[in-house]
């Protein structure tokens, strides 16, 4: 197993959230889901089977928390920005190919590793065993420090977990099945997804002409204004017919379907989640907003 490329396990998504005794919840960290195989040396392989280790210099010597000779672990890279995990940099960080960059990046935005659970560990597999057979092996696996931690899990109480995780701006919870087996490649209800809805302020860059759909975008660092998707749903006929008499005085060109306007409207938008490539997925149309400037709609 050490030398294989591996899938891992999915989970489906959950609706509201709930309690059970024989489930426990965790953090859902907002990152980039990575299989780590660690050994005399360290391999880090996303989600899509490619090996990123090349990515994370500063990861190299998280072998020295193993208590073992070697082990597979499942889990997420995160970069951590006020005291929690910040999309867009682990993006950054994963799709950067320059190795000077790679470098300053390591040290001014470094990763770390937050595991939840253990597939392999010296000689053995340990998919077949229970959830939380394999959570205590993975303890006595693994001493967290130098880049690496491992996930807390609370036993039976997701709708408590689920309301703190909203209070402190985190993604939301996982919820699993405690004696579930680890299903490599394969999408499980034994593990839920429970997410919070991401609301942003956004600027409206233009619309489609094939459709009703509204082009929407955020400012980066470097004010360059980055379309993050479209948003279809949501809107009234009252809120269109309204919209379109106010584009028709900020018209730019038209192009491959999309009339672009002067950033001058702004929108709240609520959707489920960020794609790695930081467009938003299930986008819903939720107003106009009169009291927001486009320049103060960026990245966070």
């Amino acid at each position: 197993m050490m030398d294989e490329r591996i899938s891992p396990m999915l989970a489906s998504q959950g609706g509201t959230p709930f309690d059970d005794p024989g489930w426990i919840y965790e953090i859902k960290w907002d990152g980039s889901r990575t299989i780590v195989f660690l050994s005399g040396d360290v391999r880090l392989q996303d989600r899509r089977l490619n090996n990123i280790t090349s990515h994370f210099p500063e990861l190299m010597y998280i072998n020295r928390c193993l208590k073992v000779k070697e082990a597979v672990l499942d889990g997420e890279l995160v970069v951590m920005r006020d005291n929690k995990p910040h999309f867009r940099s682990i993006m950054a960080r994963k799709n950067r190919e320059d190795t000077f960059k790679i470098k300053l990046l390591s040290k001014s935005m470094p990763a770390m590793f937050i595991t939840w659970d253990i597939l392999y560990a010296d000689g053995r597999s340990l998919i077949d065993l229970p959830l939380m057979e394999r959570k205590e092996i993975l303890t006595s696996a693994v001493q967290p420090g130098g880049g690496l931690a491992i996930s807390d899990f609370i036993p039976g109480q997701g709708k408590m977990l689920f309301e703190e995780t909203g209070k402190r701006g985190l993604e939301g919870v996982m919820a699993k099945k405690a004696d579930s087996k680890y299903y490599v490649g394969k999408r499980s209800s034994l593990w839920l997804k429970l997410k919070h809805l991401i609301a942003i302020d956004a600027v409206i860059m233009g619309y489609r002409v094939d459709k009703t759909a509204l082009v929407v975008g955020l400012y980066d660092e470097g004010d360059k204004l980055i379309t993050i998707g479209s948003v279809e749903s949501g809107m009234s006929h009252e809120e269109l017919a309204a919209f379109m008499q106010a584009a028709g005085d900020i018209k730019q060109e038209k192009k491959d379907n999309i009339q672009w306007l002067e950033p001058a409207l702004v929108c709240r938008v609520r959707f489920m989640e960020w794609s790695e490539n930081m467009k938003m997925r299930a986008p819903v149309f939720e107003g106009f907003k009169y009291d927001v400037r486009p320049g103060q709609c960026r990245f966070q």
